[in-house]
């Protein structure tokens, strides 16, 4: 076998797992607040040799990491990210019309080549293409009212039932009158990149608006 068709051989090889193998996104969540009033925020998300973390406290600028193979890449005050632009109050009006008049154009631009309820409907089936995997969800309160507290312990035993079958939520309900809050999330979604990639191009393909020149719109003779 020639060094052309192994190379060819390891390409396509390539291409099929890039198609077909899925791509694993673990994440953590923890945040607490204390009768104190202390509070902190804790997350990260990992995507193979990328992670992404952000850490936030009272009294500690919230700041973000990237980082690539363990060598931290990147890092950003989250106040620098979100620092907003000074603007004049009487220009708030304004600027919601002019926000709305944007969404209002890119829609009708969306409409020319596709129809709406249509790819949204391709959206929502594109959710076979990601699942999630156990995730565990542990939930610790109290309240000063106990009374609150029962009704929070109940409230969230009758909508548990009503997520995900991989999703696994604990409480620990603290009954000494006292305001305090716990939560601490992990998990993963197992994620089809390049089938999402593929449906997309077929549904491109497969139901794009395609235009006709405008003179050919309006019947404009052509040349013998």
């Amino acid at each position: 076998m020639s060094t052309l068709a192994i190379a060819l051989l390891v390409a396509a090889l390539i291409a099929l797992a890039l198609v077909f193998v899925p791509v694993r996104l673990r994440f953590t969540l923890q945040a607490r607040g204390e009768p104190s009033g202390f509070w902190a925020l804790a997350g990260g998300a990992q995507i193979g040799p990328m992670a992404a973390s952000g850490v936030a406290a009272k009294g500690v600028p919230a700041h973000l990491n990237l980082h690539v193979f363990g060598r931290r890449l990147w890092q950003k005050r989250l106040a620098e990210l979100a620092e907003p632009k000074p603007e004049a109050e009487d220009d708030a009006e304004a600027l919601k019309d002019s926000a709305l008049s944007r969404a209002e154009a890119g829609y009708h631009r969306l409409e020319r080549w596709f129809d709406p309820t249509d790819l949204f409907l391709f959206l929502v089936g594109e959710r076979r293409r990601i699942v999630i995997e156990p995730t565990l969800i542990e939930l610790e309160y109290g309240f000063r009212d106990i009374a609150l507290t029962g009704k929070t312990l109940g409230a969230i035993y009758a909508l548990s039932p009503l997520l995900p079958a991989p999703v696994v939520v604990r409480q620990i309900p603290h009954w000494e009158s006292t305001d305090r809050a716990g939560l601490a999330a992990s998990g993963a979604i197992r994620v089809w990149p390049g089938l999402l990639v593929v449906d997309a191009a077929w549904y491109l393909i497969r139901n794009v608006k395609i235009r006709r020149p405008k003179g050919a719109a309006r019947g404009a003779p052509t040349a013998p």
